[in-house]
């Protein structure tokens, strides 16, 4: 069969095991036809489109997963300590920079005691058990704040290095996979990760998913700038869904899902043939080999969850079911992994 309506026919297939009806999702050739067909006169132009660096939301500390029977809530907390706390806080300090581990100890557990949610103050005396190589001290106490605060990425994170430090790559592993699902877009995380997938004689790059194009309505026509084939065909696709109604309309048919993902995946399809037929400059767009490897695999949703919408809003994380959320690892471990290594 040939590649192109390859990746058409497993798109297809996805979205009627979903719930898809009589409709199916077209190429950029079919995209192309549409907007000939249109009244809105559209013009595509090959272009170096200049854009500032990315940047996306990263998680503060101190938030809390709140659930009633009603609705999940994500609460950011400010922490006060007592004047009690502040006091034994402060000697705590004193002590440690004077090597007194003993003296420092109880004065850290004291002000803990007056203080038992402060996150800021839990880490303080975690980096202090590291810091005079008390792993096991460390992980008790790292597991009591997760035991607080199940979402406290940066227990997670800590966990990952402890685990690592005693040689356990399994549990280092399991730990910092979380840390980086609860705040995607957290560099130091994000290190930390590639660090010990390394480790596990696995290889994760940090890629970006950034289409690099632009849409304007100039004097009339909509006009599609991109530099690259891959993008072009994503810019145009996104051209008909922003601004044909009766296409939108007509695309609602295609499956009993929300209709942003169904453009979603139609931009996604129509970057992918045009990669698929680049004879050269593929290197450059390592995601859409990813991409690709991950439609043959039927894990179009966990690609567009990871490389998407957790990069826009990593928060989202908690709202997911456990089951989306072991896809998502089992496509980090996996499909994600698998591809860079052939790169």
């Amino acid at each position: 069969m040939h590649p192109i309506k390859f990746y058409i026919f497993i798109l297809i297939v996805l979205f009627f095991s979903s719930g898809a009806v009589a409709q199916k999702l077209h190429s950029p050739k079919e995209v192309e036809q549409y907007m000939k067909k249109s009244l809105i006169n559209y013009q595509i132009d090959s272009v170096d489109i200049i854009f500032e660096s990315v940047s996306f939301p990263i998680i503060e500390t101190g938030q809390f997963l709140v659930s009633n029977e009603e609705e999940i809530q994500i609460q950011q907390k400010k922490f006060h300590l007592s004047r009690k706390a502040k006091k034994a806080r402060k000697k705590a300090r004193k002590a440690a920079q004077k090597n007194n581990f003993p003296k420092a100890q109880k004065l850290y557990e004291k002000a803990i005691k007056k203080a038992p949610d402060h996150s800021e103050l839990i880490q303080e005396f975690a980096d202090f058990y590291w810091g005079n190589n008390k792993i096991e001290e460390m992980i008790l106490l790292e597991e009591k704040e997760i035991e607080a605060n199940p979402i406290d990425f940066i227990a997670y994170a800590k966990l990952a290095s402890a685990y690592q430090s005693l040689g356990n790559k399994e549990k280092a592993l399991e730990y910092i996979i979380t840390a980086h699902l609860y705040n995607r877009n957290n560099i130091k995380i994000t290190q930390k990760l590639i660090d010990i997938f390394r480790e596990n004689k696995m290889h994760y790059q940090n890629h970006t998913f950034y289409p690099e194009y632009k849409i304007e309505n100039t004097d009339g026509k909509i006009l599609i700038q991109a530099k690259d084939a891959p993008w072009r065909s994503y810019a145009g696709c996104k051209a008909l869904w922003q601004n044909e109604e009766t296409y939108r309309e007509e695309m609602k048919h295609l499956a009993n899902v929300n209709i942003d993902k169904i453009e979603q995946k139609e931009c996604l399809l129509n970057a992918l043939i045009s990669y698929n037929k680049m004879k050269t400059g593929k290197e450059n767009f390592p995601l859409l080999e990813i991409l690709g490897a991950s439609l043959k695999k039927g894990s179009v949703d966990d690609f567009i969850l990871y490389e998407i919408e957790l990069r826009q809003n990593p928060n989202l994380i908690h709202f997911l079911s456990k089951e989306k959320i072991d896809r998502i690892i089992h496509y980090l471990k996996t499909t994600r992994l698998t591809v860079n290594e052939e790169l």
